[in-house]
Formats: structure tokens, C-alpha cells, sequence
């Protein structure tokens, strides 16, 4: 036994003195290395963003700080010392206890476990390297922040830090949290930063958005208190000052910076920012400067997404309250021909906050806008299906107790035209559609569509209405109505080209996607049907005069098993094009519930997302997009037509040209717009697909477990 430990200790002293000779020899090599100091000398300017005509658009961030270490307040100084790096003032250059330290976790963990321990080898990260956990990458960080110490006294590394730490809510260096947070302007006055302040901002940089103050007061009260007590802990302060401290209420709230882009393209910046960070660019990346991003947004488009989303004037066509707890949406629009996003908002005016929540990507069901992409273009493509062909538009039940019903009720007409059936978005004749066609049929084409399903989307009918698991974005909306208005080709949708750096290095370049959805015939008759939808059907208020759009509606009944609320909705879409341009419509409460739910009256709120993109492309024109005409026209009326003996009134629309609420629009077409002949109806395929599967359970409109049987499935227009 003594014989082991003896062993032990002799090869435990052996690692010891081999990791102190490497560290000495590491410090040796570092101090022949050279440094780039012009990173850190001339800070960058503001990250500039080009729109897709290469012109500046606008930039990113405010002008960056250049304090010096004598414009620096004293307490803050003292709180970022005792709570980022307490030996700063005392320590050597190389710390052999932490490096080894480090090392033995980093070699257990099989990566760089331990972060930057120091503030120089911080602002070495913030400065030259990413936030790479890898071994290698941390001895660089420790290599560079030895550099620094060559080159710079440590006034000038704290200085530097301080004016590069990124402290949340878009800041950069403690003179723009300072502004942010309190109002502050510490560089024209240093000492108007109180303790309490100061030790909030130096509890930020371990992790700025999880101690954010205004999104998180506690956990920020917290921070900030265990920063005092590490002032005292130090000896900066006394217990006295900070008891008293902790007795101070944090005081913040959101203060706009005169340069800050928020201020003049919130909208956009929000997006831009959260689209940068899903392809590998971080928000404190772009904030920081220096860098150049070419987008692709269109001034035009961007401009007329802003006035209606952002601002009062076109409030009244949102559905809701104007105040308070408002409906909420997001819209998005590219060029069908190259997938370049030309505009976008992911929040109204009314509840935005910088980098909250963006509805551009936030998932519900698509409800009947998904029919042009699950049923209706995979039937025509099939080459057995025509505008023409009869469907079975009777309410019955699909299997085990799946039965859908129509917004008319069962009033409805019992067989319909195919053109019909989407023109007035008939539930129950598009899922008998999908049903013929088969489930996997239609969504494996929703699939190379873009359209994300789950295994259990495609167990049941449901999805042929918008009975999706994880439901849709205004993002993948854009992008799959793309094919109808290019020829049956998608080109995958983005925003941002290229990002160059201050070096001239490109660290983003867009590569294209391009993908064969349908062939050019079918494209060309589903824009047809989604024509009649705008001229003769559910979305005419989607007319925009001088133009040709094509689109479909969408609304999603609040929940599928509520008895005596059917006028209750979740939300509603709308998704069309003209010519030259491709939009999705999203409407919704962020959190739906019994006393914030959108209804039926006055006007389905398909209707409200309708007039939006109308508005939209209407303004959009008018600041010079180019409009135009599809190659095709809408079919004839003729072809809307259902196969009924009856002959109600046409549909009317309200003074202001919205769609009235749907149960005081006419259930189906007049005659006078064109009644097939008697004993001319044109038959479906021969083949009429596999009878409803037993055991099945369709998802309601929300992706849950379908409705019981007797339930009603209803999802509107």
C-alpha cells in the first residue's frame, strides 16, 4: 500500500511539474507572438446595412464608446473589478494556479469548460475570437490576453473592456447601459452613477440577458446585491454603503439612444437581428460594429410593412382593441422570383420591445390557407383532378368520429366544384379531397414545399384544413406560396446576402435553394383558383385595383370541442401574390384566452388579414414597386358554379369593401354568375382513393389530439 501511494505522489508531482514548465514555456512562446492592436485602437464604426439595391440603409447600433479610464466612474470601476476579476489590479500576467486549474477541468470535460477568467482574456474573446468552447480556443483567449498585457497598461485594458462588454437591451460599453438603463450620460458627468447603478451594470456581463433588469427585475436585484457584497467582500466598499445600497430600487427603465436604429427601423432592426442569429451572427456580434450586412429588403415594401404595422393610421384594420392587450401579427413578403425578403414585421407598434417576440417566426395553424398546398395543387398535379371535377361536399364522418364542417353549416351545398370548393373554402370537400388523393400524397408535396409535418400529421385528415402538431409561420407561409407565382419553382427565402467584416473577410454568404415544387401547368391553374378566391370568394378584400392578386384565407375556430363559442377564433392568415410579389398575413393573440380570443363579428378576421395585404401591396405601388398582370386570368364564373338546383344571392361586401361577417355572406354564388347546365357535371377520377382508416385520430386546428367523436372541427375560411 505505502508502495502505491509512493507511486501516486511521485506521478502526481511529475503532471505538476510538467504543467508549470509547459505554462513557463507557453509564456515564453507568447511574448514572441505578434498582436494586431489596431483592432482594439481604432474601434470600428457602426455596423452598417445595405438594402437590396446595395444603398445604405441604415446603421446598426450607436456610435461606439471610447471612454478613457479616467471617464470612468469610480464605483463602477471597483464593482467590475471585485466581481469579473479580483486579482486584476494585483495578479501577474499568467496565473499558473488558474491556467492549471483550467486545464485538469478542460481535459476531464474534453472541452474549455472553464470561461474567461480574466478581463484581459475577456476582451481578447470580445475583441478577436468567437465564443468557442473548444481547448484550443481557450488557450488562444489565455494567449491573446497575455498580448494584451505587453502592450497595454492595465488602465487601458479595464478601459477598453468597459467599452466593449456587451450589458443587454442592445448595448455595448457602459456609457450606452448607463444611457439605456438610468439616462445616464457618464461621460459628461461620471460621478451621476450611484453604487446601486453601478453594481448593477457590473453584474451584466456573465450573462446580460438572464440579468436583464427590465425583463428580469429579480433576478436582477439579486445580481446586483451579490455584486456589493463583493465590493465588500474586497474591500471597495463598506458593509454600511452596501446595505444601504441594497436597499435602493433598481430605478431602470428603457431609455432611447438618439443614434440607435431602434428609433428610426425598429421593426426591421428586431428582424434583421433575429435572422443574423439563426445563420451564425450574433446580436453582440452586429452591435459591436464594423461590420457590413447587404440584405435584401426593398425600401418600398419595407416602408408601406411599417405604416400599416407600426403607428395608429391603419389600426382599424386589425381586428380588436386598439389599446391595451391587441391582436398581434406578422407579415412577410419576397420576390417569388429570386426569394429575397423585400419586407417584414414581426410586431405591431402597440406591445414591441427591442428583440421581444418575433411573430415572423412564431408557429399556429395555418388553418384553410394550408388547402392551396396540402389538397388543391397536389390534386391537380396529379393530372386526374381538374377546376371542374365534383367533390363530395356532404358533412359525414372520415373516421372514428372525425367529421368536419362547413362555415355555412349544413346549409351548405352537398357537391361542389373543385374550383368551388376553394374558392368558398369548403372544409368538408377539401378533406374528401385529400382523402381521394391520399394523406401522403399531399403531404409529401406540403413537405418539398417547405411545409414542416410530424409523423403524426400525417395519421389523420385533419391536416387538409390545418390540423398541424407543431402548425406554420408567416416565414414558411411566404415561402411556400412562392411556387404558385414562379413557374412551380421555390426559391428558399432570405434576407441578409453576404456579411463582411472590418477586414474585408466575409464571415456569411447566402447560398440559393433552388426546388421544382410543381410543374409550370399546375402553378398556372392554381393561380387561376387563387384568383377567383380574391375576385369571387373569401378574399376579396385582398383586391388591390390595377393588379392581379391571387391568395387564400385562412381562420382557426378558438378551440374545435367548444360547445355555444363558435364564433370564437384563434386566429387568421392570409397568404397571396400578385405578379412580382408573395405575402403572408398572420393575426393572433400572443396568448389566447376566454377574454382575449378574436370572433367572428363584425367581419371574420380572415378578412382584417385580407385587407392588410391589400394595404400593403396598395402602398407598396404607390411608393413604385411594380405591379401587373398574371399571364392567366381567373376561370370564369361559370367555374364557380356548385352542383345544386338552388340559386341564393351573390355576396356583398360592406361600404368600406371588407368581407362581411361570414354568417351574413351568402353561402354560395348567384346565378348569375354562372350555373352549370344541368346534366353537364364534370366527374371526378375514376378511382376515388382509400376509404377513411380506421383507428385514425385527427388533430384539431391547434396539432392536439383530435376532437371525440360527435366534436365539431371547424376552421373557417
Amino acid at each position: 500500500m505505502k508502495t502505491y501511494f509512493k507511486v501516486l505522489l511521485t506521478s502526481a508531482t511529475g503532471v505538476a511539474v510538467l504543467m508549470v514548465a509547459g505554462a513557463i514555456a507557453f509564456s515564453d512562446w507568447i511574448k514572441n507572438q505578434p498582436l494586431n492592436t489596431a483592432a482594439l485602437t481604432n474601434p470600428p464604426g457602426q455596423t452598417v446595412v445595405y438594402d437590396g439595391l446595395g444603398q445604405v440603409y441604415m446603421k446598426v447600433g450607436t456610435v461606439p464608446s471610447n471612454l478613457t479610464y479616467n471617464q470612468l466612474p469610480h464605483d463602477l470601476v471597483n464593482a467590475i473589478v471585485a466581481t469579473e476579476d479580483h486579482t486584476f489590479w494585483s495578479g501577474s500576467t499568467l496565473d499558473i494556479r488558474s491556467l492549471i486549474r483550467a486545464a485538469l477541468v478542460d481535459i476531464s470535460a474534453g472541452q474549455a469548460a472553464q470561461g474567461a477568467s480574466t478581463i484581459p482574456e475577456q476582451l481578447a474573446k470580445i475583441v478577436y475570437l468567437n465564443d468557442n468552447k473548444t481547448i484550443s480556443y481557450k488557450l488562444k483567449e489565455i494567449e491573446l490576453g497575455m498580448q494584451l498585457n505587453r502592450y497595454f497598461t492595465k488602465q487601458q485594458i479595464l478601459a477598453m473592456y468597459m467599452n466593449k462588454v456587451f450589458l443587454g437591451e442592445n448595448t455595448i460599453g457602459v456609457e450606452q447601459a448607463a444611457l439605456r438603463y438610468f439616462g445616464v450620460n457618464i461621460k459628461s458627468n461620471p460621478n451621476a452613477l450611484t453604487l446601486s447603478q453601478a453594481a448593477l451594470l457590473a453584474g451584466l456581463p456573465q450573462a446580460p440577458t438572464s440579468y436583464d433588469p427590465i425583463a428580469h427585475p429579480k433576478s436582477a436585484m439579486q445580481r446586483r446585491n451579490e455584486v456589493l457584497q463583493n465590493m465588500v467582500k474586497y474591500g471597495y466598499i463598506t458593509q454600511t454603503q452596501a446595505n444601504a445600497a441594497e436597499k435602493q430600487p433598481l430605478g431602470v427603465k428603457y431609455h432611447s439612444i438618439s443614434s440607435d436604429s431602434w428609433n428610426t427601423h425598429p421593426l426591421f432592426t428586431n428582424f434583421l437581428l433575429d435572422y443574423a442569429a439563426k445563420h451564425g451572427i450574433s446580436e453582440q456580434r452586429i452591435l459591436r460594429g464594423g461590420l457590413k450586412i447587404y440584405t435584401t429588403i426593398d425600401p418600398r415594401v419595407q416602408k408601406a410593412v411599417h405604416q400599416v404595422f407600426w403607428g395608429n393610421q391603419y389600426d382599424s384594420e386589425f381586428p380588436g382593441p386598439t389599446s391595451g392587450t391587441v391582436v398581434q401579427g406578422a407579415a412577410v413578403f419576397v420576390d417569388p422570383k429570386t426569394g429575397n425578403i423585400l419586407g417584414a414585421a414581426g410586431s405591431r407598434q402597440q406591445g414591441f420591445t427591442p428583440l421581444g417576440m418575433d411573430r415572423i417566426y412564431s408557429n399556429s395553424s395555418p388553418g384553410s390557407s394550408i388547402k392551396p398546398i396540402m389538397e388543391y395543387a397536389p390534386a391537380i398535379q396529379s393530372g386526374k383532378w381538374t377546376p371542374s371535377s365534383i367533390l363530395d361536399n356532404t358533412p359525414h364522418n372520415f373516421g372514428d368520429g372525425y367529421t368536419p364542417q362547413n362555415w355555412e353549416g349544413p346549409n351548405g351545398p352537398a357537391k361542389v366544384t373543385l374550383q368551388y370548393g376553394l374558392q368558398w373554402s369548403q372544409n368538408v370537400a377539401s378533406v374528401w379531397l385529400l382523402q381521394q388523393i391520399g394523406i401522403n400524397t399531399g403531404a409529401n408535396f406540403a413537405e418539398k414545399d417547405g411545409i414542416q409535418l410530424t409523423a403524426k400529421d400525417r395519421e389523420h385528415l385533419g391536416i387538409a384544413i390545418g390540423g398541424m402538431q407543431n402548425g406554420v409561420n408567416a416565414f414558411q407561409m411566404a415561402q411556400a406560396y412562392e411556387a404558385f407565382d414562379n413557374n412551380g419553382v421555390q426559391m428558399s427565402a432570405h434576407l441578409i446576402s453576404k456579411v463582411v467584416n472590418q477586414d474585408g473577410n466575409v464571415l456569411y454568404n447566402y447560398t440559393p435553394v433552388l426546388k421544382t415544387i410543381m410543374t409550370p401547368a399546375t402553378a398556372t391553374t392554381m393561380t387561376r383558383l387563387l384568383q377567383d378566391v380574391v375576385d369571387y370568394g373569401t378574399g376579396t378584400s385582398a383586391k388591390v385595383p390595377g393588379v392581379s392578386v391571387a391568395g387564400k384565407t385562412g381562420t382557426v375556430q378558438y378551440s374545435p370541442g367548444l360547445t355555444g363559442y363558435t364564433n370564437w377564433v384563434r386566429n387568421a392568415w392570409f397568404d397571396g401574390y400578385t405578379p412580382r410579389l408573395v405575402g403572408s398575413i398572420y393575426l393572433g393573440y400572443d396568448n389566447p384566452s376566454p377574454t382575449h380570443h378574436l370572433t367572428m363579428a363584425p367581419l371574420d378576421p380572415s378578412a382584417n388579414a385580407a385587407e392588410i395585404f391589400g394595404t400593403i401591396t396598395r402602398l407598396a405601388l404607390q411608393y413604385g414597386y411594380p405591379g401587373g398582370a398574371f399571364s392567366a386570368g381567373p376561370f370564369p364564373a361559370s367555374g364557380a358554379a356548385v352542383a345544386t338546383t338552388s340559386k341564393p344571392k351573390a355576396a356583398k361586401h360592406s361600404a368600406k369593401g371588407k368581407r362581411p361577417h361570414k354568417a351574413h355572406v351568402s353561402k354560395r354564388p348567384s346565378g348569375a354568375q354562372g350555373s352549370l347546365p344541368q346534366g353537364s357535371l364534370p366527374q371526378g377520377p375514376q378511382q376515388q382513393g382509400s376509404a377513411p382508416q380506421p383507428g385514425l385520430q385527427p388533430a384539431g386546428p391547434q396539432g392536439s389530439p383530435g376532437p371525440q367523436p360527435k366534436a365539431r372541427h371547424k376552421l373557417h375560411g
